[in-house]
């Protein structure tokens, strides 16, 4: 540590009041940096404090202070050195999260230094130390474990079915509450409480991943619509990441291995391409494609770029959008659905035929067919499931069909299409979205592959 005695003169003679300041060791490299000496000297005194040291600040940080007027960078220390910074674990990030709330708030108008109420500290460490979790606060959310420790959970991290929206939260409610209650349900990989930076509360909504699809499910049964606390209800729903947009303008002449190694020049992540042919042409694509991503964030990042203008793909630029998340109904709906979905088949196969080809297996309630696709409507489950076992991938007049079972509507998804109808009165309709409202009009039942584009529920904290 240095000693400098100033007098206010600069000069070394004593004064009659002389004040000893003491400096930590980095004082002089914020000097150098470039920062005005009463903004060093607050930072510094944060240093000495213990509260973060120099190392935790990067470069960036430093740089976006520098951008302040003396006034409004001693005003965002002043705030970083009164926040709560225990469970912070990127100090450099939270930093430059507390200036760019000062300039929200300087554009909105309101006081740079209102105080809110914030989580009851006590609490919060008392649930940490009791499941042995994590927590990392920005200014943005609060992470709760992500992964949780061994003892709790030693496998990988979990898959998309796995993640709960929760809504309707208490503004001033943290995790000491939500956590008690969802791990009723099972045990939770993370749980990311979105803030609102300018108030300090959190902004009603949350989003916790179990380890397990069957806890998540179960976290919804006991969960959803719970009394938190007296006259407040949460809800909660199963939350989709989408990892797969829906590409427009391909051209008809490439097959699936071309789109691949295109794609892939141009964005990172990219796990598969699912590509559909002509009916009456299988050498012929329909001229859209879906690009499926490792995970959310990688697909986002290349739906950025591509809809940039600036990444062109054979020379093209192409029409980008979320596609509709594939959402897996209820186990227990699944297991009563009597009705196949048969897709790829040939262009001479008929209704008659595939009427002739399935009935073997039991009692037809009826056969519809859509181009090269078809839904089979059995009586019984049972049949259901034996066409199902005997007939996927099977040779139907020189095409390699393919057979699920036909997914039940979703009343959430018949909404979306709706309000995106309804606003749609002068955009020309892709053929993608053409061909899914087409069958979704005439049957009660759908097709698994979604054509539809949405934007996915997680877009909204990347």
């Amino acid at each position: 540590m240095a000693t400098e005695h100033i007098n206010g003169n600069g000069t070394d003679e004593p004064v009659e009041s002389s004040v000893a300041v003491t400096h930590s060791e980095h004082f002089q490299t914020l000097l150098d940096a470039g920062l005005p000496r009463t903004v060093a000297v607050k930072l510094d005194e944060i240093y000495i404090a213990g509260l973060v040291t120099h190392s935790d600040l990067d470069d960036r940080a430093i740089e976006a202070l520098k951008e302040f007027n003396e006034e409004g960078a001693l005003q965002v220390l002043l705030q970083f050195k009164d926040s709560d910074l225990s469970h912070v674990q990127n100090k450099s990030a939270f930093l430059c999260g507390v200036m760019k709330t000062y300039r929200q708030r300087e554009k909105q108008g309101t006081k740079v230094s209102d105080s809110t109420k914030g989580p009851d500290e006590a609490k919060i460490i008392a649930l940490l130390e009791r499941t042995g979790y994590t927590l990392d606060v920005t200014t943005g959310q609060r992470k709760y474990g992500g992964p949780p420790p061994g003892s709790t959970h030693a496998g990988v991290q979990p898959t998309v079915g796995t993640e709960i929206f929760v809504g309707k939260i208490p503004r001033d409610l943290f995790e000491d509450e939500l956590v008690p209650l969802f791990e009723k349900a099972g045990p939770i990989w993370d749980l990311r409480l979105m803030m609102d930076p300018l108030s300090g509360l959190n902004r009603g909504y949350a989003f916790i991943t179990f380890c397990t699809k069957e806890a998540a499910q179960q976290a919804v049964k006991l969960c959803n619509n719970n009394e938190i606390r007296p006259g407040k209800h949460i809800g909660v729903c199963i939350s989709v990441a989408n990892n797969r947009l829906f590409v427009g303008s391909i051209p008809k002449s490439k097959t699936k291995e071309q789109i691949v190694e295109e794609f892939a020049k141009v964005t990172e992540g990219l796990n598969d391409v699912i590509l559909y042919h002509q009916p009456d042409d299988k050498k012929k694509n329909r001229g859209f494609c879906f690009l499926e991503y490792e995970d959310h964030k990688t697909a986002a990042q290349a739906r950025r770029r591509l809809m940039s203008g600036k990444v062109k793909v054979w020379g093209n630029v192409v029409t980008v959008e979320w596609a509709d998340p594939i959402e897996d109904p209820d186990p227990e709906v699944m297991a009563k659905v009597k009705v196949l979905f048969v897709r790829n088949l040939a262009s001479t196969v008929t209704e008659e035929l595939l009427e002739k080809t399935f009935c073997q297996f039991g009692k037809l309630e009826r056969v519809k067919k859509l181009k090269d696709y078809a839904f089979i409507h059995f009586e019984e489950r049972d049949s259901a499931v034996k066409a199902l076992a005997e007939m996927h991938g099977k040779d139907l007049e020189g095409e390699q069909i393919e057979i699920v079972f036909a997914k039940p509507p979703d009343q959430k998804r018949k909404e979306r299409k709706a309000q995106r109808q309804a606003a749609k009165t002068q955009i020309k309709v892709t053929p993608a979205v053409f061909l899914n409202s087409h069958f979704n009009n005439h049957y009660s039942y759908m097709c698994p592959c979604s054509t539809e584009a949405v934007i996915s529920s997680t877009d909204i904290y990347l």
